[in-house]
């Protein structure tokens, strides 16, 4: 990745996204200075400014934010976070749900991550053990929440930064705990880094091309395996020689963003998923999501809580009935209003269908191919102590067809 030697808005905005508006994450630092500085060229930029309150000058620097913006005519969004502890990734998890919070639709959150900013990152994963995908280091430009987040200076070094400022005559702030080296990212930019830059002159920058050099392998991975559907067909992993299959559900997991679990679990993962009887339901779940097997395919689902299956709840129908886990909605069109009871995870039912046949519900969702995570968020809808009907178009009793509409929360990634 050589170095871009003239810093110029023309040529930062060039592989930027059509977007409506650029937010600018603003720290007084320089290098988000510099960033600020340059964008404030265009119209629709705002800038955020979280006051993390770990610094005796935190709110002088909130200040200085706020002064720059006023000059410059931009608009900053300041607000305080309230962290658990001061550590690095409290830290950053509190930034990042203020710019979640924030970020309008179809707006290009910017940060001033540059090359030294790279390098730091590739090494804090490589000592970690990371695979292909955290040896590409930090996106150029990826989708966040609502819109996008590019880091447009990833090809500039930390000194092309300040000597623009300087030649601008403009001022920033010089945050001293970036000395301290509790921070492992401080004790890697100030002890190893400079370590290595004294026997190796192009470190910081070699390090970076070979982040480029794994994205590039990487998404010629992604072309190569080619996720053309949400699901891992569990016969893509049959293909494969044993100690490949894992690696093929790690790429699955990655193209979708998914935070990954670690090599020992996704073996277990694998084999569990592949193996296991075919009237048994493998499942894996994290704080992120869960993995579900169904219909000879493995789908990565939104964590959701499951109802208890003793609860009864009432529904009048003259108004909608939002499931208690927020993962679906009833609403009944008929003209006479009714009061209806709904279960959720019941056993052993039978349901009368508008063709007069009765089938066990069990029987009905082998029938109709419903998934697992569909299954726990069925309604078991009741009227006088009959089961009337499960939501779907096919599960109605004689009378209510057309009647009663679910519509279930798409929870597939």
């Amino acid at each position: 990745m050589a170095y871009i030697k003239k810093l110029k808005l023309k040529t930062l905005i060039a592989d930027l996204p059509d977007c409506e508006g650029y937010l600018i994450a603003y720290s007084g630092g320089a290098d988000s200075t510099a960033l600020l500085h340059l964008f404030s060229q265009l119209k629709n930029v705002r800038a955020i400014h979280i006051n993390h309150g770990l610094q005796d000058e935190a709110d002088n620097w909130q200040s200085h934010c706020q002064t720059t913006c006023e000059k410059l005519g931009i608009e900053l969004i300041v607000e305080q976070a309230n962290l658990a502890d001061a550590s690095e990734n409290s830290c950053r998890k509190a930034r990042y749900e203020f710019f979640k919070k924030h970020l309008k639709a179809n707006e290009t959150l910017l940060t001033a991550h540059h090359t030294q900013d790279q390098a730091e990152t590739v090494l804090l994963k490589l000592l970690r053990g990371t695979g292909i995908g955290g040896l590409t280091g930090m996106d150029k430009l990826r989708k966040f929440f609502n819109g996008f987040i590019a880091r447009p200076l990833l090809a500039y070094c930390p000194q092309q930064l300040k000597d623009y400022l300087k030649t601008n005559n403009i001022s920033w702030i010089e945050d001293t705990s970036n000395k301290e080296n509790s921070y492992r990212r401080n004790y890697i930019r100030n002890e190893i880094l400079s370590a290595l830059q004294s026997h190796f002159p192009n470190a910081i920058n070699n390090i970076a091309r070979s982040a480029n050099n794994a994205s590039q392998s990487l998404a010629l991975l992604n072309y190569l395996c080619d996720f053309q559907t949400k699901e891992l067909p569990l016969i893509r992993l049959h293909e494969l020689p044993i100690d490949l299959q894992p690696s093929l559900f790690y790429q699955w997991l990655n193209q979708k963003g998914m935070p990954l679990p670690d090599t020992k679990t996704l073996k277990q993962i694998t084999y569990d998923f592949i193996h296991a009887a075919q009237d048994k339901n493998p499942h894996y779940k994290n704080e992120f999501y869960q993995l579900f097997r169904s219909q000879a395919a493995v789908y990565c689902i939104d964590n959701f809580d499951i109802i208890d299956s003793g609860t009864t709840f009432i529904w009048d129908t003259d108004i909608p009935f939002t499931f208690p886990n927020g993962c679906g909605v009833l609403t009944y069109s008929g003209s006479e209003k009714l009061c209806l009871e709904i279960k959720f995870n019941q056993k052993g039912q039978k349901l009368k269908l508008h063709n007069r046949h009765t089938k066990s519900v069990k029987k009905l969702f082998q029938e109709n191919r419903t998934h697992q995570w569909d299954k726990l968020n069925t309604p078991f809808i009741y009227h006088n102590n009959e089961l009337t009907s499960l939501g779907y178009d096919w599960s109605h009793i004689h009378g209510t067809e057309k009647k009663i509409k679910m519509s279930l929360k798409n929870l597939s990634h």
